[in-house]
């Protein structure tokens, strides 16, 4: 609940010493407990039990109002050309020295001036000293000869261990009246936004950004931060007033503000390892991927590694490693201990804040996985299995042509074993530029290495030879079907061939040709999947890609919260067509359809191939999408998306292409754009 108080109260909050404000909540305790116990005869009723509540966070909030302050952030330069001024938010007095700490609701944009009005009434200018990037707050400096300042109190490290339960209050002013705010709510989860924040459930607008969270006992417990879940919004501000807020513990806080008085920078830290599997909350923890020149590469760790502590924390999934490196940054030292042949090795790395960007490799080949069971001789019910990857098709004029053979097994690439196709996939995708890569293979019971000198994915897509469509593909039986879903008010579409009767019956020919899937996300204007389909049918059976038509809810726009629904129909789709998980593309209206500049469709495709994790292979769009607002993250596994645009002569790259690839995901361009040509990209992302 959020309450506002009063300037005008009977105890002033500017004169009151920081002891007393502590010292009345505690006693407004002892009574509620004394009521809760007397003669152990009736418990306080409701309205007595949030009266005594009510006085104990007044108390807290006033003791400490005189450390907050009120900040506003003026001219701010909008993309537009066009200024504005933010809503205010808050900060908290740090020290006498007039150092305060906010978050960076205020360094959003570039502004003009950032002003701090203080409890007194007095309205400074203040400048940037440093920023905690990794954590989303900023230390300001105001120069006054004539402000007292009363800093929060930060409380021992032995008062602030975090009980989920315990109840929180989170306080601000606002506006020029320095209006005093607060909310009230519990500390409802810790180790949130990778071990870096607490969660309350206080309802929290802009105002409490950078504000105090404080608990019943009067202690500063963290400092409110303008931040969501993972992939759980489009900004960081989209669950204001949600019951759902976070704060930086004052903990973390008090082992950073040394630095951050230095002038010094803080931004989060990065190894440059990616651990194998899709589920983040999965068992196991071995290494898929290690990037060349990185901090675990120069650490030592290598592909199939598997990593047991981080910082002395044990760890068992990649959810766990996430939270153990949350509390390291740029420059940290991280001890790392790892098991290898069977045998327990450690080694320190040295965080650091960036890695140069991904430069996706590409050879030409497609793989599978091939899971053979084996049995103890001794004891025929000890049995387990083993995967080897097998090359199915090899590209023609690709790197890997005249060089592998189907049917040959993947060993090793670079020294590492192969684990599996997708960590295959993952590792050739890291691979370096202009650097030949080594496999050894095993090809008619013998081993041999090779050597590949891989293509760059970036650049025109004719530099990649496309895959011929195979002449002896089985089930030529197609038909369309609608899609619905439970819960899912979107209309969809999907056309596919059928599968043979029987399994047994499929040649090996068919199966080293797998389906490709493109999902096509209709212009809000276009309302029935059935009859978008019918350009498509032809060229979709020419070149083995089913195709699913999604329409939008609205028939006028994309909205955000459709990205599930897309989601959802895209797996209800592979699982219809029996489609390759590794060769979905998610189209534009605009990709298809030139003559709109701006179709929603495109923006909205974007959208859902960045906002998910490796869901989408490819997302072919119009040079002239409107780009949604995403957040991205850096620190995430590599993106396997490839991003296909049209790009005429004389036409200069989108603005957002430069963050497209610097996130790792190759923009490869075209003259135009076309159903057949969309379509023949599709099968492509079947090669690795």
């Amino acid at each position: 609940m959020i309450r506002e108080l009063p300037l005008a109260t009977p105890l002033q909050p500017t004169l009151l010493p920081r002891s007393f404000g502590t010292a009345r909540s505690l006693m407004l305790f002892a009574f509620s407990f004394c009521l809760a116990g007397v003669c152990h005869a009736q418990a306080p009723s409701s309205a007595r039990y949030q009266n005594v509540l009510a006085k104990a966070v007044r108390g807290v909030a006033l003791d400490a109002l005189p450390a907050v302050v009120t900040i506003e952030v003026i001219g701010v330069m909008q993309a537009d050309g066009e200024v504005r001024q933010d809503a205010p938010t808050s900060g908290v007095v740090i020290d006498e020295m007039g150092h305060v700490l906010t978050s960076s609701w205020v360094t959003g944009g570039d502004s003009a001036s950032i002003i701090v009005n203080t409890p007194s009434g007095k309205r400074y200018p203040a400048t940037v000293v440093a920023q905690d990037e990794h954590r989303d707050l900023v230390l300001l400096k105001v120069t006054s000869s004539d402000e007292t300042w009363q800093p929060i109190e930060f409380p021992s490290t032995d008062q602030t261990i975090d009980k989920v339960g315990e109840t929180m209050v989170a306080v601000a002013r606002y506006g020029e009246a320095n209006t005093p705010m607060v909310s009230t709510g519990i500390l409802s989860a810790v180790g949130r936004l990778d071990g870096t924040a607490i969660q309350t459930d206080a309802r929290i607008s802009p105002a409490f950004y950078g504000g105090p969270l404080i608990d019943l006992k009067g202690r500063f417990r963290g400092i409110v931060i303008p931040a969501v879940g993972e992939g759980g919004a489009e900004d960081s501000t989209a669950w204001y007033d949600s019951g759902i807020a976070f704060a930086v513990p004052s903990s973390i806080i008090a082992e950073k503000l040394e630095q951050l008085r230095r002038g010094d920078n803080i931004q989060q830290g990065l190894l440059g390892f990616v651990v194998a599997g899709s589920d983040p909350y999965a068992e196991g923890t071995e290494l898929s991927v290690v990037r060349k020149r990185s901090p675990a590469d120069k650490a030592g760790l290598k592909v199939g590694d598997q990593v047991q502590t981080i910082g002395g924390q044990k760890v068992t999934r990649r959810q766990e490693i996430k939270l153990a490196l949350g509390q390291f940054d740029a420059g940290d030292d991280v001890e790392i201990t790892y098991e290898r042949d069977g045998k327990s090795l450690s080694t320190i790395a040295t965080m650091v804040a960036t890695i140069p960007p991904l430069q996706p490799q590409f050879i030409g080949l497609i793989a599978t996985d091939e899971v053979t069971e084996e049995s103890n001789e001794e004891d025929a019910a000890d049995e387990s299995s083993t995967e080897s990857v097998i090359v199915q098709v090899v590209w023609n004029q690709s790197p890997a042509d005249g060089v592998l053979k189907p049917n040959d097994r993947l060993m090793q690439l670079d020294g590492s074993p192969i684990l599996n196709t997708n960590a295959l996939r993952q590792r050739l995708w890291a691979s370096e530029p202009e650097t030949a890569i080594e496999l050894i293979i095993e090809r008619e019971g013998e081993t041999q290495t090779v050597s590949i000198d891989p293509l760059t994915l970036d650049g025109p897509l004719d530099r990649i030879a496309s895959l011929k469509a195979s002449d002896d593909s089985a089930a030529d039986d197609w038909n369309v079907e609608t899609l619905q879903l439970p819960d899912i008010t979107n209309t969809a579409a999907i056309w596919f061939p059928q599968p043979e009767a029987s399994a047994e019956t499929a040649s090996d020919e068919a199966r080293s040709t797998p389906l490709a899937l493109a999902i096509v996300l209709a212009p809000p204007k276009d309302r029935d999947p059935a009859t978008i389909l019918d350009p498509w049918k032809d060229l979709a059976r020419q070149h083995r890609v089913a195709v699913c038509v999604i329409c939008s809810d609205a028939d006028d726009q994309w909205r955000p919260n459709e990205i599930d629904a897309i989601t959802k129909l895209t797996a209800a789709s592979l699982k219809q067509s029996g489609a390759s998980p590794s060769a979905v593309s998610l189209i534009g209206g605009g990709a298809f359809t030139m003559g709109e500049k701006a179709n929603p469709a495109d923006s909205m495709a974007l959208g859902a191939s960045l906002s998910t994790e490796n869901v989408f292979s490819g997302v072919a769009i119009s040079n002239e999408t409107e780009p949604p607002a995403i957040r991205l993250r850096k620190d995430g596994p590599p993106r396997l998306l490839r991003v296909l645009i049209p790009s005429p002569p004389n036409s200069e790259m989108p603005f957002w292409a430069a963050t497209l690839r610097r996130i790792g995901c190759p923009l490869q361009t075209t003259l135009t754009l076309n159903r057949d040509l969309c379509l023949q990209w599709t099968r492509s992302l079947l090669a690795m």
